[in-house]
């Protein structure tokens, strides 16, 4: 029989390739420490997570619906709270948390060490252990971290970025052959939909409750923003309004960032959020849409909101 597997490291469902490489490395990390350990996802990954896996020939990680039962500890990575995670998993089994984001639940896992540190990627994360340990790393999990900072900071150019970023990605780049022209073609790639516009935007669909308000953000990544605003407004503003009806939120709207040309456009469909993002994010809308020069990730924007919906003056 084969030896019990006594850990599993795992992120949200359908996880982004952050989330993805974070798994992945992470276990390598402490296979390589001689524990049994195993990546695995619930869900499929993000289309971003899969071009760097086919790039790279890196065998896709394994099912966690068919380990999860085998397992009798966990570590959730790239994530840190309930909403987003299998149902299958047992907060009392999730010994530690890797995040970076500064509004988190991970009090919600009562036996879990929490390392939530505000850096780009939580890829960072994980490549600082194998850096500070001295510990060997393959060129799979170096693509793959590295590959997932440069998507999570936006190529650097996000305000979430930090030094930690840059000087991981540096040394993680000493580990792996970067092909020629690299970034923009993973940029490139996310930027083409593989699926219809309403599944792509479930892919990176987050909801949040806030002073008894739902609200859900959509977000894309990709070049070309304003071509896709004009093209596509319409049925934008249709699935809006279908998801906002379907989970019966009090807010909705989608921000699509531009990978290469460092700016955020903004969709609305009501008055209402109108008036909660214009508060929030100090822009205005002309027929729903809204400009923003700079990145604003949706992890800047959830406490910007959530302050305006705190302070009640909403209403």
């Amino acid at each position: 029989m084969a030896d019990r597997i006594k850990l599993l490291v795992t992120p949200y469902k359908n996880p982004d390739l952050d989330g993805t490489a974070c798994a992945f490395a992470y276990a390598e990390f402490f296979q390589k420490n001689d524990k049994a350990v195993v990546a695995a996802i619930f869900g499929t990954p993000h289309r971003e997570a899969q071009f760097v896996l086919n790039k790279f020939n890196i065998p896709a990680l394994a099912d966690a619906e068919a380990v999860i039962n085998e397992v009798d500890e966990i570590i959730i990575v790239d994530a840190s709270d309930l909403r987003g995670l299998s149902d299958k998993i047992k907060p009392e089994k999730v010994i530690e948390i890797i995040d970076h984001r500064k509004i988190n639940e991970a009090y919600t896992f009562p036996n879990a060490k929490a390392q939530i540190e505000l850096v780009g990627s939580a890829a960072t994360l994980i490549a600082e252990k194998f850096f500070n340990s001295k510990t060997a790393i393959s060129q799979e999990s170096a693509a793959l971290l590295f590959s997932a900072i440069i998507s999570n900071t936006i190529n650097f150019q996000a305000n979430v970025t930090t030094e930690r970023d840059h000087k991981m990605a540096d040394w993680l780049k000493t580990n792996f052959s970067v092909p020629p022209n690299y970034i923009h073609e993973m940029f490139l790639d996310k930027s083409q939909f593989k699926k219809s516009l309403k599944e792509t935007f479930l892919d990176d669909f987050a909801t949040f409750h806030f002073n008894n308000h739902n609200l859900g953000i959509a977000q894309l990544e990709i070049i070309n923003v304003n071509k896709f605003i004009r093209k596509d407004l319409t049925e934008i503003k249709k699935i809006l309004k279908e998801l906002k009806k379907e989970r019966s939120l009090d807010f909705i709207f989608l921000t699509v960032i531009d990978l290469e040309k460092a700016f955020n456009e903004i969709v609305v469909i009501d008055e209402k959020t109108q008036k909660l993002v214009e508060q929030a994010l100090k822009i205005e809308f002309k027929d729903g849409v809204a400009k923003k020069n700079g990145i604003i990730m949706r992890k800047e924007i959830i406490p910007l909101i959530k302050d305006v919906l705190g302070v009640g003056k909403l209403f």
